[in-house]
């Protein structure tokens, strides 16, 4: 048994026994945390199709990119084998459920309603959803015993389309890729193109300097970007880690902007033009040498442990056409920008004001946040591992701590419970993600003095009892789910009426039987605020939806009403000093 698979099956041995599933079960959770850099319990909760009516999808996640979203979907095979059948039957699966709507009156998909709901309501809110679908298998692309596997993974993977065949090599290569904490120090040399125009001043580099922070601006072959991203993978083993301190990931050629840019690249009479129909690349270095004068003829300008903060998009785009073949990208050109400086917050400021095209990923931007560092601590405190950052699922420490949760999720029952805003902490993760972002970046924002990263704020006691009322939602969950379908889609709103039964004495969350009495009492109240508005809804003949319900202020309304609960005009100072 080598490496790679003492590894894997040592983790399904784990699943299987954490969560009580068989080891194919456990291979869903296992695979699909990797994928989506998402832990497992998270996985277990939100992600897996949990049940004997799964319509043959094994786990779906929408992600929240503020204004469009992306579906994840995944198929999970603990087998070494691939079976073109098998692939055939999970595309027109999901394209039957999903994008036809399921016209053909497909059975066994009670378990997926959940997130087929959820489809169909942003779908009629006239939101853009892409589609990444993900067939995992336990074997090899390439295997002397399944001959076969080759020719299914050459007919079926297109990562054009967003269709993945992902191997046991391609799982083991993410989590190596993940796990690894520190990266290796990268140096690299520009070659910035002279001018064209005048011979007597080639105007090759422009330079200057504000305070102790010097800059570069030139242009260079696209080829080049290429050859930094080779460099970067050869030396850290992953092109990802040139793009740490960026804060969006790739998002497809489908996605428009990064589509016009590709059919750009197509057309040769339009490609010449790239540096002008492309905002070009900015990058942060620790150390940039600056010529002062060519060598040669020719400029060099040396950098150390370069990160590109802004032209993520632009990079991906160009090194696909690089891997099909370097000659696609003759005479094409790219604008950079090198500002060489150390400081963080500066770092944050010039990434925040150079990315406007496509949403960003708030979760990365306050994962080294004061607050969450400290609230990392607070958790592993208590036997908790408090994930902030991409790549922390499969570090070491993984086998010091029973439970592990993301800290968005930790944020987002927050939102739902103390906040007390369960229908936004529902409908919209980013949103919540970047109000809390804006907390604690921004001095007078009225929740600066919680997320300010005060090691006295009254947050981190906060943030650990809205965990604590999620997990034990999360727990009764399967005991109750039978008789209350509801509870697939109620997590916030179950939250938010167990935080106002109880209130703002912090020490009673751990009494279990008084939160098992404020449980019912939740469960009986939404229960009845249900049939209420399912009634309503029958009278005026229109559908009612779990989904859309739970996701509407009215939903929060309803409770409080039934409850007599009214709400208060001092939110943000009750807040602030609930401990």
């Amino acid at each position: 048994m080598n490496n790679k698979e003492l590894f894997i099956n040592g983790f399904l041995d784990r699943l299987s026994k954490q969560y009580d599933q068989s080891k194919d079960e456990a291979f869903e959770i296992f695979s699909i945390a990797a994928f989506l850099d998402k832990t497992f319990q998270d996985v277990a909760d939100n992600v897996q199709v949990v049940g004997s009516q799964d319509g043959g999808i094994d786990g779906v996640w929408l992600q929240d990119q503020s204004d469009y979203y992306v579906i994840h979907v995944f198929q999970c095979k603990n087998s070494p084998k691939l079976s073109a059948n098998e692939v055939d039957k999970f595309r027109n699966d999901f394209k039957d459920i999903f994008i036809d709507g399921n016209k053909i009156g497909k059975q066994n998909t009670k378990d997926l309603n959940k997130w087929v709901d959820e489809y169909k309501q942003i779908s009629d809110k006239g939101i853009i959803i892409e589609t990444k679908l993900y067939f995992v298998f336990n074997g090899l692309k390439q295997d002397e015993k399944y001959t076969a596997n080759k020719d299914i993974f050459d007919t079926y993977h297109n990562p054009d389309n967003n269709f993945y065949i992902v191997d046991s090599n391609d799982l083991y290569d993410k989590i190596a890729n993940l796990a690894r904490q520190k990266r290796n120090s990268v140096k690299f040399t520009f070659h910035p193109e002279q001018s064209n125009i005048s011979a007597l001043d080639s105007q090759g580099l422009y330079t200057y300097a504000i305070q102790d922070i010097r800059a570069a601006n030139f242009r260079i072959r696209a080829t080049e970007l290429c050859l930094l991203m080779d460099e970067e993978k050869k030396i850290n083993g992953s092109i990802e880690s040139l793009f740490e301190e960026n804060i969006r990931s790739y998002l497809g050629i489908k996605v428009r902007a990064n589509k016009r840019m590709n059919d750009t690249l197509n057309k040769r009479e339009d490609a010449v033009y790239f540096p002008f129909l492309n905002n070009g690349i900015t990058i942060i270095c620790e150390e940039l040498k600056l010529p002062k004068q060519p060598q040669n003829d020719i400029y060099i300008l040396p950098v150390s442990n370069p990160q590109i903060v802004n032209g993520l998009q632009t990079s991906w785009v160009l090194y696909n056409f690089y891997q099909k073949s370097p000659n696609l990208l003759k005479d094409i050109f790219v604008n950079i920008r090198v500002y060489e400086t150390r400081d963080k917050e500066l770092i944050e400021k010039i990434t925040d004001a150079t990315n406007t095209q496509t949403p960003i990923n708030y979760r990365d931007k306050i994962s080294t946040k004061d607050f969450n560092v400290l609230t990392k601590e607070v958790f592993s405190n208590a036997g908790i591992r408090y994930v902030t950052k991409r790549g922390e699922i499969f570090t070491r420490d993984i086998k010091n701590f029973s439970e592990d949760v993301n800290s968005e999720t930790v944020i987002k029952f927050w939102y739902a419970t103390f906040y007390e805003e369960p229908h936004t902490a529902k409908n919209s993760i980013a949103s919540v993600l970047q109000k809390i972002f804006d907390a604690s970046t921004f001095e007078q924002h009225p929740l600066e003095k919680l997320f300010d990263g005060n090691k006295d704020s009254a947050i981190y006691k906060q943030l650990l009892t809205a965990y604590r009322i999620y997990k034990y939602v999360q727990y009764n969950k399967k005991t109750y789910l039978q008789d209350n379908e509801f509870l697939v889609y109620a997590d916030e709103l179950m939250c938010y009426g167990i935080y106002k039964y109880i209130g703002c004495q912090l020490n009673k969350y751990t009494d279990m039987e008084l939160l098992n009495t404020a449980y019912l009492d939740t469960l009986k109240t939404i229960n009845t605020i249900i049939e209420n508005d399912k009634t309503a809804h029958k009278e005026v003949g229109k559908t009612f939806s779990f989904n859309a319900y739970f996701k509407k202020p009215k939903s929060k309304v309803d409770f409080n009403s039934l409850k007599g609960i009214i709400e208060s005009d001092t939110l943000f100072e009750d807040i602030k000093n609930i401990r």
